[in-house]
């Protein structure tokens, strides 16, 4: 008889190291603001060029969901993402899930 206790903590590492190079861009490229990242529908003082659509990444770890979700968008040629949200889910052995998600989207050239 086997009792089942839920799934064992994930790491979310890759073997080829890829997704940490990913990640480190899009953590370079927010530090330096590169990427804009707005909880609402619009960026003052710009314009959308194109919208890419919605955007999700989830994971055991809040750094590589948010991360994730902008190397998502850089993965698209997005230089902005709008409508940002961010939820975690606890498990009850004290696990939390995290998702980050938003639209997307190229702005207009500042002229």
């Amino acid at each position: 008889m086997a009792l089942l206790f839920g799934s064992p903590k994930k790491q979310g590492t890759r073997e080829d190291g890829k997704m940490d190079q990913r990640l480190t861009l899009a953590k370079d490229m927010y530090m330096a603001g590169n990427m804009k990242i707005m909880t609402t529908e619009t960026i003052p003082g710009r314009e959308i060029q194109s919208a890419f659509g919605l955007i999700v990444c989830r994971s055991y770890t809040f750094d590589n969901a948010f991360y994730g979700l902008m190397a998502q968008a850089v993965d698209v040629n997005a230089d902005a993402i709008v409508g940002y949200r961010e939820t975690v889910a606890f498990h009850p052995e004290g696990d939390k899930y995290y998702s980050c998600f938003g639209t997307a989207v190229r702005m207009k050239k500042v002229k």
